[in-house]
């Protein structure tokens, strides 16, 4: 069995308007530090060193089977792809409910997103710290009118990365791929 190269190409605020190369990356390490010391506790270790790496982007390898029953979230096949993972000021945009507003679950960090309705979330309560979480995003008050369940899709964010897989005839590669990718990508090693 080959194994994959797993790489990652940058996110840009200002993409379509030039800005694409790692050098318009922000570095988020003294936000997410005052983060940490605003909320008492620090970010899990393999999504802070990954956060600090890279600040999001898109991954490749980049499909997943998802956890939500298909009732929820139909499909032919409950398989999807990450689109991208956020940069830290949109984690903490989506967190703080400037999107989706009380529909937020709560405690959840909002990491990344599909193409579709999943939102990708990584979990701040004690006892499930650190797993990820989808999440049908809704914007009916969290509780209420069906918008009161996430469900687990791994135990961590390294987990979540390992999971993620391409099809034999690497179409997920053709599919992520553009031509500027090739001088851009880095291997997802954090």
């Amino acid at each position: 069995m080959k194994t994959i190269r797993r790489l990652i190409v940058p996110v840009t605020e200002r993409w379509n308007e030039g800005e694409q190369d790692w050098s318009f990356v922000k570095d988020p390490s003294h936000d997410i530090r005052i983060w940490e010391k605003t909320n008492g506790m620090r970010l899990p270790d393999g999504y802070r060193r990954f956060m600090l790496a890279f600040n999001g982007g898109c991954v490749y390898p980049r499909l997943f089977f998802y956890a939500v029953p298909l009732e929820y979230y139909p499909s032919t096949e409950p398989v999807t792809f990450v689109d991208l993972f956020y940069s830290w000021s949109d984690v903490r945009k989506y967190s703080r409910g400037d999107v989706y507003g009380r529909g937020n679950p709560p405690d959840m960090l909002f990491i990344g997103s599909t193409p579709g309705g999943l939102q990708i979330l990584m979990s701040l309560r004690a006892e499930e710290f650190g797993q990820i979480f989808c999440w049908v995003h809704n914007t009916n008050i969290w509780g209420t009118d069906g918008n009161d369940h996430i469900w687990y899709q791994a135990s961590s964010f390294e987990n979540f990365l390992k999971s993620l897989y391409d099809e034999p005839d690497r179409s997920d590669y053709d599919n992520w791929r553009i031509p500027i990718y090739d001088k851009l990508a880095k291997p997802l090693a954090f």
